[in-house]
């Protein structure tokens, strides 16, 4: 009998409160005037390390250098150096500067050499607050990476390593960035939380 009350307790309390749900989900957002605000990292630029980063479209480095064959009269060797930056490939910052006109940089590493940093500074002269790529030569599309001046392109990175990595790696991006330069996205992370309880009346 005793066990019986105990069941129908813990009946009625499971129908009565229904327990609590959490959810979580991760949203990619532009770096921009409206999240430095949002998390008041002007107070603390530190905060920008804070994140997960990444670029909202591909990025495609390319480094040529080329020397005559001693041993080849009229030969020529040329190597290309291609990076390929995924959209989907994390990056934190490592550096966070100003630049002559006060404007944000953020140094980004997508890779495990701390000294091989992709610069993106928040262009006043572009659209919106966003954060766009550090250029040596805007003109000639160069930008400097690990010592080296590489020729910067936005085509979807290709080759075999590139389709695998689209394969098994979730596209983080969201909304078409296909028809601007790359911008710098954040993950914000948001959890959810929701009590629901069922009240059980009271009778005379």
């Amino acid at each position: 009998m005793a066990r019986k009350k105990v069941l129908t307790g813990m009946l009625g309390l499971t129908l009565g409160i229904m327990g609590l749900m959490v959810a979580g989900c991760a949203s990619i957002q532009p770096m921009s005037d409206e999240a430095i605000l949002k998390y008041a990292l002007v107070s603390n630029t530190d905060n920008f390390m804070n994140f997960q980063y990444y670029v909202s479209r591909d990025i495609v480095l390319t480094y040529v250098s080329s020397q005559i064959q001693s041993t080849s009269i009229g030969q020529i060797s040329v190597n290309r150096n291609i990076i390929q930056v995924l959209s989907s490939t994390p990056g934190v910052v490592l550096e966070v500067r100003t630049d002559e006109k006060g404007n944000y940089m953020l140094g980004v590493a997508f890779e495990a050499d701390n000294d091989s940093l992709l610069w993106f500074v928040q262009n006043p002269t572009k659209a919106g607050t966003y954060f766009y790529l550090v250029y040596t030569d805007e003109g000639a599309q160069t930008i400097e990476y690990g010592g080296y001046s590489y020729m910067v392109s936005y085509e979807k990175a290709s080759g075999i390593g590139a389709f695998f990595k689209r394969l098994f790696t979730p596209q983080k991006t969201e909304g078409n960035y296909q028809d601007m330069e790359p911008i710098l996205l954040y993950e914000e992370m948001i959890k959810e939380s929701e009590q629901r309880r069922n009240l059980k009346g009271r009778r005379l």
